[in-house]
């Protein structure tokens, strides 16, 4: 099996989690917009946003370090001084923000901030400081290639977390209220708290990570904890650049949610509707996330080979090719797809943006791409700079463009940003390690599908059983014109 198939067939593997997750997820969109307010569901985009910035600090870069110096040195220690270090953290940061809930409540908030919200902060603390203890464990079933441990451990606790948010925000309000199975109203009357909202979201979230510890208890009991300096130390200097990048790259990623409720009127309001709307267009996330877990340590793996240029440049081919087939196909069909997630009207008001939040998420998969040269040459400073610039681009986008064009700025902010860091690290890249991408034939079906996308907006049918049944139609033959168009070469061993 050539090289490249194993690495389709792991992201297959990996997809199977993230689209099963994301499906199930999806589920609970029209749950949330059929429960909560725009406001509300404001401040959980904000608390969430949030809790990626600080996932960044507390994996302190780990993950992709651990890949790097494990495939090198092959030194076990590595394993356990990675994750040392990363629980070290996780205990510091979780401990800091649940002692400090309204502090970090206003800061976050700010004027949005309320008492009942601390508890929202201390669940907060909860969450990651788990997501933390179990990064590095994850990270090792990666590395030892069981994209289907990883893939069953990940969906047994978003199972878990749909569950729970079912009994949280349907079955026990109806049971306390006398709607449902009135008997139950006693037990459940003994833990459920009526006057909870969006903190179910979080309880739920808090308790179904748990279940992590049992389901990676081998790679905790291969834990040990270590801070040996001789492995730290070239770990420390190969990571720094790592967190600051990723800091960085979280300006890029989730600016655009903030500076909504920041600077667009109707902050909290407009933030609802386009993180929900967000979530649509995400749906090219699915495929980048898969595709990350499977080539990160992939890549790493294939470093030495003589070939691993045309094979790098080969995934960005197919890569971009598989987003682009993604991106046309719910964008056309998004008229039927986002009744079924955004169950309110007034939550369906932009649904314009997905194609461009799809694009511009698709530019980022090009970056994961392109950006492995510095990884691989030990250049990780290299990767705080082009997300520094997607940064600065970001922040300029969104403040520039929201007062002017509303969250239609902000969708475009992810395109500018993601594209501004693609195109440096592209440039430079030729420099240190030159790989033969083939950009043309890529420029080609952009356009193409881009044409074929604004069409489907542009063009609609009185009838919308014809409406989706000609854009069903468009999506196959665009699928099957591009496996006549790529067969070949799809055949060729890598």
């Amino acid at each position: 099996m050539s090289k490249l198939r194993i690495l389709a067939g792991q992201t297959a593997v990996y997809g199977i989690s993230s689209i099963l997750g994301r499906i199930i997820n999806y589920f609970l969109v029209g749950l949330h917009t059929a429960v909560f307010l725009l406001d509300e569901m404001g401040v959980v985009s904000e608390l969430y946003g949030t809790m990626a910035l600080l996932l960044i600090v507390i994996t302190f870069g780990m993950e992709t370090t651990f890949f790097r110096f494990y495939t090198k040195t092959h030194d076990k220690h590595t394993y356990h001084v990675a994750a040392t270090l990363v629980v070290i953290i996780s205990l510091a940061v979780a401990l800091l923000i649940s002692l400090q809930p309204e502090h970090f409540g206003r800061l976050i908030l700010g004027s949005h901030f309320q008492p009942e919200h601390t508890i929202l902060f201390q669940l907060l603390a909860g969450i990651i400081l788990i997501d933390g203890l179990t990064a590095i464990p994850f990270a090792r079933l990666r590395l030892e290639n069981k994209p289907v441990r990883f893939a069953i451990t990940k969906i047994t606790a978003i199972l878990a977390n749909i569950l729970l948010q079912i009994l949280f925000l349907l079955i026990f309000p109806a049971i306390h209220n006398n709607e449902y199975l009135p008997w139950l109203k006693p037990l459940v009357d003994t833990f459920y708290n009526p006057h909870f909202g969006i903190e179910y979201i979080f309880i739920a979230n808090l308790l179904s990570n748990l279940l992590y510890f049992p389901l990676l208890a081998r790679e905790f009991l291969l834990m040990r904890p270590s801070i040996k300096w001789p492995v730290l130390k070239p770990m420390l200097l190969y990571t720094t650049p790592l967190v600051l990048t990723g800091i960085a790259g979280w300006f890029v990623s989730d600016l655009d949610k903030l500076a909504v409720a920041w600077w667009a009127t109707d902050g909290l309001s407009n933030q609802g509707v386009y993180t929900q709307t967000f979530k649509l267009g995400a749906l090219m996330m699915l495929a980048i996330q898969a595709f990350r877990y499977a080539a990160e340590p992939f890549f790493f793996a294939q470093a030495s080979d003589r070939q691993a240029p045309q094979l790098y440049a080969r995934t960005l081919h197919y890569f971009v090719i598989f987003g682009l087939l993604l991106l046309l196909g719910v964008s056309l069909n998004i008229d039927w797809i986002a009744p079924i997630f955004l169950r309110k009207a007034e939550f369906r008001t932009a649904l314009y943006l997905v194609p461009i939040i799809m694009f511009g998420k698709l530019l980022y998969g090009v970056y994961i791409n392109i950006s492995i040269w510095y990884k691989l040459k030990d250049k990780t400073h290299y990767g705080l700079l082009f997300t520094g610039i997607g940064a600065v681009v970001a922040l300029a986008a969104n403040y520039l463009l929201l007062p002017l064009i509303g969250i239609l700025g902000s969708a475009l902010a992810i395109v500018l940003s993601y594209g501004a860091m693609s195109l440096a690290c592209y440039l430079l890249g030729r420099k240190y390690m030159p790989i033969p991408y083939r950009f043309a034939p890529l420029a080609v079906y952009t356009l193409i599908f881009g044409g074929l996308v604004l069409g489907g907006f542009l063009i609609k049918l009185d009838n919308p059983i014809w409406d989706t049944t000609l854009n069903l139609l468009v999506s196959a033959i665009a699928v099957m014109l591009v496996y006549l168009l790529e067969r070949k070469n799809l055949l060729q061993p890598t």
